[in-house]
């Protein structure tokens, strides 16, 4: 019987220790855990539900961007255009939801952003400028855009919708649960969201098309690959999620600028590569993206709660810059012992 035991749970033992140090998703969590232990000791009550609840609801936005960031960084690419694309979004959400049509705005503001983002992919494809380079036009490009149609104004409402509790609403099942938490409806969207783009990416063929194209897009021509359709198809993607990240802000605040989600590209990709998504492409998991967006939020929330002399609250860049080049240096790291 001791021997049978034995021989069962060898192979499993095996296959965990295949699975820690291959797997993209264990660094950034053992990451998080340390800094919510080390902000746990030198932070009063920062251990608590009311806490976690504040950190994981701030890190939604950055999320839902990271996300899409995340699907297109594994395929090689990058967008800067997220944030401009994040405030059309919460335009036309806001704008036709006022005017009492949520469905329509609903629809459209998904569908603009992604196809905002097919046309970055489309440039990408048919010059071969770096993504960096097409991106950064496409930001200033499209916000510029949105400052002319709306002359600049900001948009904000008073009323809440019943669409927009059901997006951003307080998730009361779970915070009658618990204590002091004050979690929101966002959180399961974006649960949802982070299963259904990991599953195209790890499931399916177009998933297995994508990390073939971010390794080495000439061998995957050479193996029959569209990579021009999977690179348009990812930066849709990117667009979409930053749809979704301006339908949430706009449900959640009822006030959306033109230079809302200006600087959250860089959070999201810090998210991502956090996360353990190579910049050069080719390996990345999209709930790593969601725990790196954690981190974020998480060192975010400490350093405002510390009041460290030398890092203010509005100098909180910095820390993100450092995090993404030493996250980088890690993640090349991992990738080359595997």
């Amino acid at each position: 019987m001791e021997k049978s035991l034995i021989k069962t749970s060898a192979p499993r033992l095996a296959k965990v220790r295949h699975f820690l140090p291959n797997s993209t998703i264990v660094a950034p969590v053992a990451v998080l855990l340390v800094v919510l232990v080390l902000f746990s000791l030198f932070v009063p009550k920062f251990f608590s539900f009311r806490s976690f609840s504040g950190i994981i609801n701030a890190a939604t936005l950055t999320g839902a961007l990271a996300i899409g960031i995340g699907f297109l960084m594994v395929s090689g690419e990058f967008d800067l255009s997220v944030g401009s694309n994040l405030a059309i979004s919460g335009y036309i959400y806001g704008t036709l939801t006022a005017a009492g049509q949520p469905f329509l705005g609903l629809l459209l503001a998904l569908a603009v952003p992604a196809l905002l983002g097919a046309v970055n992919g489309i440039i990408l494809v048919w010059t071969a400028i770096p993504s960096f380079i097409v991106t950064l036009g496409t930001k200033y490009f499209y916000r510029g855009m949105l400052w002319v149609i709306t002359t600049g104004s900001m948009l904000q409402t008073v009323d809440t919708l019943s669409i927009d509790k059901i997006f951003t609403g307080r998730l009361d099942i779970l915070n009658n649960l618990i204590s002091e938490a004050n979690f929101r409806n966002s959180v399961l969207w974006l649960i949802l969201l982070a299963f259904v783009f990991q599953l195209i990416l790890g499931k399916t063929k177009f998933g297995n098309h994508v990390f073939a194209v971010g390794s080495n897009p000439g061998a995957a021509l050479g193996q029959g690959v569209r990579v021009a359709h999977v690179k348009i198809i990812s930066f849709a993607i990117s667009g979409f999620m930053a749809g979704v990240a301006g339908i949430l802000l706009f449900s959640q605040f009822h006030t959306v600028r033109v230079s809302s989600g200006d600087g959250m590209d860089l959070y999201a990709i810090a998210a991502a590569v956090v996360g353990g998504t190579l910049i050069t492409g080719g390996a990345g998991n999209i709930w790593g993206a969601l725990v790196g967006a954690l981190i974020i939020s998480t060192l975010r929330t400490g350093v405002v709660l510390l009041d460290i002399p030398f890092i203010p609250a509005d100098n909180f860049e910095a820390i993100v810059g450092v995090t993404i080049v030493a996250a980088a240096i890690l993640n090349m790291y991992i990738s080359k012992r595997k």
